[in-house]
């Protein structure tokens, strides 16, 4: 067994360290390596061995005859999963293989074994898989997978009255859950209205069982039981890792900018007039009100926005001690119109920094929604005319944010793109029409869908002019060849199907049937989820 901590790390130290475990995989072979690599982007790498009793236990050490290219090489990964843990078995030391790059490299770390599996590269027979009890079994799971970070009981009741275990599934190995699928009924906005989706979280494998198809399992069964039982059509996540998902078959469907907006680059391109607006700050549970009914005016306007319920509510201002990171409580700030009627609002918090002896807050705005331009302005110049603060951050805005041109100067503002909220078709049909379209439009796709195979084949899709659609199978030529990955990318009018054809992943069949259809499947304003699930 290994003895261990889990950290996150940065380049010359090593922060968040998490509890101490103990790593013993089930029926190990004679001799195993057990590689962890703590982060994609730090400088840590541990590496230790597990050795059978009648063996010496054996530090694995880089030497003057391992190469570094052999050592910086990205491990394999199994298709079913991912995950910090690398499962390798040691090799004698004399049979070094090239790599067919012209570099030997170190079969310690290359040589594989694969993990025994069940007929159809299934998981092992002796999983058991079964619908979760309650919200407690998942826990044990989760702080091993994140590293020995452990819910507090605050967040733990908030996610626990989210749960839905009719819903959720886990693996078990021994009786004892090892991995986790949580799935929600949730009600998302989509290109033409609110829409039923399955939303999926809290994916999660202990990492003793990596690597042997488990996530994979579960996403099928799941998927398999929305398909059968005529559930919602479309299924959403949030995605620790963005590598993850692709070859399940979701597609990257909105995207995300963080902003930075600094002292000297807080004009706007026009002062807005106020409007007789007036601000107030606030707590969020005093605020409740007035940000439910913002947030509801808001909802239809973009694709990837989520109907809030008073669980949900309470997930969205949720303000845990330990993830201030010095940082004060959370306020909200509340425009409101002559008659008091709420117009816009900010969720935010303040981090106390000083710099010669000046105040150099760094403020955090975690959401702001307002009913109008003069609200949104009003409440963006209330936020950075903040007393005492320095920079202002957004970290999650949607890629076409008004701020970005409202601001005189939105370079400084630093945005940078990140993926967001991936989605995928459960039913290709029934997905297809249960979204509205910007242009008319006819064309036959030629899906691939390895995970769903139902969905696999030609279908026509046609919309009117007022942006209704039919989809059925055909037997016609098909005029644009793509996977389930991709069309997941344009559910929800974010991703193009002219950047995917130039990228390699779309394949045109009929000249001129590209730009149609992605004119068509493309939504303004874009996509954005302002909230994890």
């Amino acid at each position: 067994m290994i003895l261990f901590r889990l950290g996150l790390t940065a380049p010359g130290r090593l922060t968040n360290l998490g509890r101490s475990h103990c790593l013993a995989a089930p029926a190990p072979s004679t001799h195993e390596e057990f590689a962890i690599r703590a982060s994609r982007h730090g400088s840590l790498r541990y590496r230790g061995a597990y050795a059978a009793p009648e063996q010496p236990i054996r530090p694995l050490c880089r030497t003057p005859t391992t190469s570094r290219a052999a050592l910086a090489a990205p491990l394999p990964r199994h298709e079913a999963d991912d995950g910090l843990l690398e499962r390798v078995v040691a090799a004698p030391k004399e049979s070094r293989t090239g790599a067919g790059d012209g570099t030997t490299r170190n079969p310690r770390i290359n040589s594989r074994a694969r993990v025994p599996a069940a007929a159809g590269n299934g998981p092992d027979a002796r999983y058991e898989f079964r619908a979760a009890a309650e919200w407690a079994e998942f826990g044990a799971v989760i702080d091993l997978a994140y590293g020995g970070h452990p819910h507090s009981p605050a967040h733990s009741a908030v996610v626990g009255a989210l749960f839905e275990p009719k819903r959720s599934l886990v693996a078990c190995y021994g009786g004892r859950p090892c991995a986790t699928f949580a799935g929600y009924a949730l009600e998302m906005t989509l290109p033409g209205g609110p829409v039923p989706v399955a939303g999926i979280g809290y994916v999660a494998v202990a990492p003793p069982h990596r690597r042997r198809g488990l996530m994979r399992e579960l996403l099928r069964r799941a998927l398999t039981a929305l398909h059968e039982e005529r559930g919602e059509p479309v299924a959403v996540l949030h995605s620790t890792e963005p590598g993850i998902y692709g070859r399940f078959g979701f597609g990257l469907a909105s995207q995300a900018v963080e902003l930075s907006v600094p002292p000297e680059a807080r004009a706007f391109t026009h002062e807005p007039d106020g409007d007789g607006l007036t601000p107030e700050v606030l707590s969020p549970e005093d605020a409740s009100a007035a940000v439910a009914a913002v947030y509801d005016a808001c909802l239809p306007e973009r694709p990837g926005m989520l109907r809030r319920d008073a669980a949900w509510q309470r997930r969205a201002v949720e303000d845990e001690p330990a993830s201030r990171h010095g940082a004060g409580r959370l306020l909200c700030l509340v425009a409101s119109g002559p008659g008091g009627e709420p117009r816009g609002y900010a969720l935010y918090r303040m981090r106390p920094a000083w710099q010669r002896s000046r105040p150099r807050y760094e403020l955090t705005v975690r959401e702001l929604f307002a009913r109008d331009a003069a609200a949104y302005a009003f409440v963006w110049r209330a936020l950075l005319d903040t007393d005492l603060t320095g920079t202002v951050r957004a970290q999650t805005r949607p890629v076409d944010d008004p701020l970005l041109a409202l601001l005189d100067d939105p370079r400084s503002a630093a945005p940078t793109l990140r993926d967001q909220l991936y989605a995928r078709a459960v039913d290709l049909d029934r997905a297809l029409t249960a979204r509205t379209y910007s242009a008319p439009v006819d064309v036959v796709l030629e899906v691939s869908d390895a995970m769903c195979p139902w969905n696999a084949g030609r279908w026509q899709l046609t919309a009117d002019a007022d942006g209704f659609a039919e989809c059925t199978r055909t037997g016609a030529a098909a005029d644009l060849a793509l996977t389930a990955r991709e069309v997941g990318a344009v559910l929800l009018g974010g991703g193009s199907l002219v950047q995917l054809a130039q990228a390699g992943r779309v394949t045109e069949l009929r000249p001129g049937a590209l730009r149609a259809a992605s004119a068509a499947f493309r939504h303004d304003p874009a996509p954005f989820c302002p909230m994890a699930f």
